[in-house]
């Protein structure tokens, strides 16, 4: 069965709105607003539609945004004493995420396997965001548990 991007769009729209209404249901751990939750995976979509992705590049970044979002947002709810600003970290990644998803989604041209182009798509996102992190997590501001110990 072949996806079409329209289906790949639904799919990745759909997570988009899942976790910004599983963000309504739990209260706001990284303190953005709700408007956040749903721009996050929206604007990785977006970023797959202009650089032309083949079929199912668009759930995997859909996928992978979103799985930021909840790593930070579970770090925030499972600390004693919740980081206020520890969405910042998360706010000044996400150019790398986008970084990620451009060069995934040229690189996806050239793969035939629709899971490949997925899996592309998730580890394209994900790479570009933590790499960014890295840097902006260890050397401009401080991002909590997220941080590399120092000393």
């Amino acid at each position: 069965m072949e996806i079409s991007r329209n289906t790949d769009a639904t799919l990745a729209l759909l997570v988009a709105f899942v976790v910004g209404v599983a963000r309504l249901l739990s209260g706001d751990p990284l303190y953005m607003g709700g408007w956040y939750y749903f721009v996050v995976p929206i604007a990785a979509i977006a970023i797959g539609v202009m650089a032309r992705a083949k079929p199912l590049f668009l759930l995997g970044t859909s996928l992978a945004a979103s799985v930021t979002l909840l790593v930070y947002a579970a770090i925030n709810l499972l600390l004693a004493r919740p980081e206020g600003l520890l969405a910042l970290g998360h706010l000044f990644s996400l150019p790398g995420a986008a970084a990620g998803t451009v060069i995934g989604a040229f690189l996806s041209r050239r793969l035939s396997r629709p899971i490949s182009v997925l899996a592309l798509g998730f580890a394209g996102t994900l790479v570009g965001f933590f790499l960014n992190q890295l840097v902006v997590c260890n050397t401009v501001m401080w991002c909590g548990a997220l941080s590399l110990p120092i000393g």
